[in-house]
C-alpha cells in the first residue's frame, strides 16, 4: 500500500508537495518514501556565517554552533581558526542576525567560545581571552553588556569550569582551581560580588552532573569510596546545597537522565551483575525511590504518559527489547522487540543513539553495528506505548560515527530530524509519528544533502544549522509548526 503526502505549515496553508510514501503499520515494515519536498517555501537561510576569507572550520568546531535561547532571543557562536571567537545573536531575519562581540584567543589552539548557557534574557558563556585566559562571561546581547563575570584564575590563566546551568535566576557551575583539585560549587547573578563558591567538597569525590533538574533545584550525583553513590541537590544558595539521599554503598554508574511530565526527574543507574536500577525524584528524600531492577544493562529511552521505558538488545541480537515501569512502581513488563533485519550479519547489534518524546508519542534513533566504529544503518522508531502502536518511520538517519542525527521536539506535536530516502542526502524531515504523515521538509541541497543539525526552537522559529549552498555551514530557520499531511491512499 503507498499514499501520497503533502506538507502545509499548520494552521496556516500555503505549501504543498506530491510524493509517495510506503504505509509503515507494523515494526517489520519498511520506512517512508517520499519524492518531493512538503515545504520548500518555509525554510529559509537567515545567513552565512562564516567570513569568506576565513578557513573552513574543522567537524568538532562547526559555524555556527552553541545554538541557544534565551527567552526569545538566539545566542550562537564562531569560532573562526586560528584564534577569533564571535559571539553572535540573532532574531531571525538576516539584518537582526549580528555580531555582538569579537575575543581573540592567546594564540593558535586557543579554546573558543562555549558552554552557552541562557540564564533569563542572558546568556553565560566560557571563553579564551588573550588578557583573562579562559573564564566566565555573560551577555544581554549587546557589545556594552558583554563582559567578564569574575577572573578567578588571576591574570591569563585560566579557570577549570564546567557544567553551567541556570537555577532559578542565577547560574551554577563547577570548579577545580586545578586540574587535580578539589570539586567546588560555585553560583552567578552576573556581577563579580555575586559569583561566589557554595560548596568545597574535596578532592576525593567523583562528580557526575547531568542529572535532570526539578523545579527550582538543580540535581548532581556525588561518589567516593568512603561514602558511595549520593544524590544531592541545590538552589543556588550555601543553605540549600544539601545531601538528598545515598543511592548506593559502592560507586556505580549513572546511565541516563530524563524528566517526566510531573516534574519529576527519572535516571537510572548501573549495578554489578549487570543490574539495571531504575529511580526518581523531586528533590526530596522521601520523593527519591528506586522504582524496580532490571537484570542486564538497559538503555533509558524516556518516560511516556505514567511511565519509563527502557531499552536493551536481546541476548541474540535479533530485536532491540522495549520495556516499561509504572512512574509509581510495579508495572514492569515487555512492550514489544523492534526486530533487527541485519540479525546474523558481523557486528549487527541493535543500539539506541538518541531518543525524546513528542507529541504523545516517544521516539529513538536505532543504529545496527558494524565490525567497525560506524553503523550500517540507522533508523527512527515511535511508540505510543503498546505494540502495535510500535513501527519505524524512516532508515535513512546519519550513519555517521562522529554524529547523529538531531531529534528535536517542536512543541507543536511533531518531531524534527534529518534524514536521506535515497532520493536525497540528509535534509530536515518532520513527523508526528505516523508513517503517512512523516516527509521530506525541503531539499536544501540538492547535490549531496545539507546535513541539518543543532535543530533550536525559539519562539515560532525553529533555527538550526546546514550547509550554506556556497561554503561552509549557514544559520537556517523554519516554522516550527510545519507539518506533513496525507492525502487519499492508493492501494497497489
Amino acid at each position: 500500500m503507498r499514499v501520497g503526502v503533502w506538507c502545509v505549515l499548520a494552521g496556516l496553508g500555503g505549501w504543498g508537495c506530491g510524493g509517495v510514501v510506503e504505509d509503515v503499520s507494523a515494526p517489520e515494515k519498511a520506512q517512508v518514501r517520499q519524492s518531493q519536498a512538503c515545504a520548500p517555501g518555509a525554510v529559509y537561510k537567515v545567513k552565512d556565517i562564516l567570513p569568506p576569507e576565513a578557513p573552513l572550520p574543522s567537524p568538532w568546531s562547526p559555524v555556527p554552533d552553541w545554538l541557544t535561547n534565551a527567552q526569545g532571543t538566539l545566542f550562537f557562536t564562531a569560532d573562526l581558526y586560528p584564534d577569533r571567537s564571535i559571539l553572535w545573536r540573532s532574531d531571525g531575519t538576516s539584518e537582526g542576525t549580528v555580531p555582538v562581540r569579537e575575543f581573540v584567543g592567546a594564540g593558535p589552539g586557543s579554546q573558543g567560545l562555549a558552554s552557552l548557557t541562557a540564564v533569563g534574557t542572558r546568556v553565560f558563556f566560557l571563553v579564551s581571552d588573550s588578557l583573562f585566559g579562559r573564564e566566565l562571561w555573560v551577555s544581554d546581547g549587546t557589545n556594552a553588556g558583554t563582559r567578564l563575570v569574575r577572573d578567578l584564575a588571576a591574570g591569563t590563566g585560566s579557570s577549570y569550569l564546567s557544567n553551567l546551568q541556570a537555577v532559578g535566576n542565577v547560574l551554577t557551575f563547577f570548579r577545580r582551581p586545578s586540574v587535580d583539585g578539589p570539586v567546588e560549587l560555585w553560583r552567578s547573578d552576573g556581577t563579580e560580588a555575586g559569583t561566589f563558591r557554595l560548596r568545597d567538597f574535596g578532592t576525593q569525590y567523583y562528580l557526575v552532573p547531568h542529572v535532570r533538574p526539578v523545579p527550582g533545584q538543580r540535581l548532581f550525583i556525588l561518589q567516593d569510596a568512603a561514602n558511595g553513590t549520593a544524590l544531592w541537590r541545590t538552589d543556588g544558595t550555601a543553605g540549600g546545597t544539601v545531601l538528598v539521599k545515598r543511592l548506593d554503598a559502592g560507586q556505580i554508574s549513572m546511565m541516563g537522565s530524563t524528566h517526566a511530565d510531573t516534574g519529576w526527574s527519572v535516571f537510572i543507574l548501573h549495578d554489578q551483575g549487570p543490574i539495571t536500577e531504575v529511580w526518581r525524584t523531586d528533590g526530596t528524600p522521601g520523593g527519591t525511590v528506586r522504582l524496580e531492577s532490571f537484570g542486564g544493562s538497559l538503555g533509558l529511552l524516556g518516560v511516556l504518559g505514567g511511565h519509563v521505558y527502557l531499552s536493551a538488545a536481546t541476548p541474540d541480537g535479533a530485536g532491540l527489547r522495549i520495556s516499561r515501569v509504572s512512574l509509581t512502581g510495579g508495572d514492569k513488563a515487555t512492550v514489544t522487540t523492534v526486530p533487527n533485519r541485519f540479525a546474523g550479519e558481523p557486528g549487527a547489534w541493535p543500539f539506541v543513539q538518541m531518543s525524546t518524546v513528542a507529541g504523545g508519542r516517544l521516539y529513538w534513533s536505532m543504529g545496527i553495528g558494524t565490525p567497525g566504529p560506524a553503523p550500517r544503518e540507522v533508523g527512527l522508531w515511535s511508540t505510543d506505548g503498546t505494540a502495535s502502536g510500535t513501527w519505524e518511520l524512516a532508515r535513512g538517519l546519519n550513519t555517521s560515527d562522529e554524529r547523529s542525527s538531531p531529534l528535536l521536539n517542536t512543541g507543536a506535536g511533531t518531531l524534527l530530524f534529518s534524514n536521506s530516502d535515497g532520493m536525497t542526502g540528509l535534509e530536515p524531515w518532520v513527523t508526528d509519528g505516523t508513517p503517512g504523515r512523516t516527509g521530506l521538509v525541503a531539499d536544501l541541497t540538492p547535490l549531496g544533502g545539507s546535513r541539518p543539525e543543532a535543530f533550536t526552537r525559539v519562539g515560532s522559529t525553529v533555527f538550526f544549522r546546514a550547509y550554506s549552498n556556497t561554503r561552509g555551514d549557514a544559520l537556517w530557520a523554519m516554522p516550527a509548526n510545519v507539518t506533513c499531511r496525507t492525502q487519499a491512499v492508493d492501494a497497489r
